[in-house]
């Protein structure tokens, strides 16, 4: 599996992907969220086990705590089930987008805790953040739909049968049977100037080859 031939073990997994690295998905979000080197939390359930994607969670959540300098804390129980309800309703999220909300909630992009740390103040964010992650995803889709748009042959603004005419083709009904035809005959030329190619070659060559005894 590439999780595994990626990041090996699980010791090595929480030490690739430690809270630390929080600072590296803050410097490009965009990587962050496209990038497939990550797993998704559901993948590295598949992967290392049932309970890992919230043993993994666990902490980036008691980091977070930490950052926080909260007066009130998290009971083990509470960031228990919070790992636990981060990791069945968002196994969608890649490791380094987690790391990427963790970094966001630190900046103070979703607000900050009021006397004590609150979990439903953390899942609330994360719902943003996955708001914040459809547009960037929708905003490369359409950046990527450009970069295919302009690849494409742009056909000239003028009837089939014009087109065809124009360039000394068959007449065709549609652009698109014209744009096949100039493929077709282009496909054509290519190979009678392979051929030809090949002749000059072979009239060309030592007489020994053009006749071996």
């Amino acid at each position: 599996m590439r999780v595994l031939k990626r990041y090996g073990s699980r010791d090595n997994f929480f030490t690739t992907l430690n809270p630390s690295v929080q600072l590296i998905a803050g410097r490009d979000p965009e990587h962050a969220v496209l990038s497939e080197d990550a797993p998704t939390l559901a993948i590295m359930r598949y992967a290392y086990g049932e309970g890992f994607p919230a043993t993994w969670l666990m902490p980036q959540i008691l980091d977070l705590v930490v950052y926080s300098n909260s007066k009130g804390t998290l009971s083990d129980r509470q960031a228990e089930f919070l790992a636990e309800v981060i990791a069945n309703e968002y196994g969608f999220l890649k490791a380094s987008e987690l790391l990427l909300f963790f970094y966001k909630f630190k900046a103070g992009e979703y607000g900050h805790f009021y006397g004590a740390v609150d979990p439903m103040r953390i899942t609330m964010a994360l719902d943003e953040f996955c708001k914040e992650r459809e547009r960037i995803l929708e905003r490369h889709e359409k950046e990527e739909e450009k970069k295919r748009a302009a690849q494409e042959p742009k056909l000239p603004k003028m009837s089939p049968e014009e087109w065809c005419r124009a360039n000394g083709l068959p007449e065709c009904r549609t652009m698109i049977e014209a744009w096949q035809m100039r493929n077709r005959i282009q496909d054509i030329i290519e190979a009678v100037l392979w051929s030809i190619n090949i002749m000059w070659a072979l009239v060309n060559a030592p007489s020994t080859y053009r006749n071996p005894r």
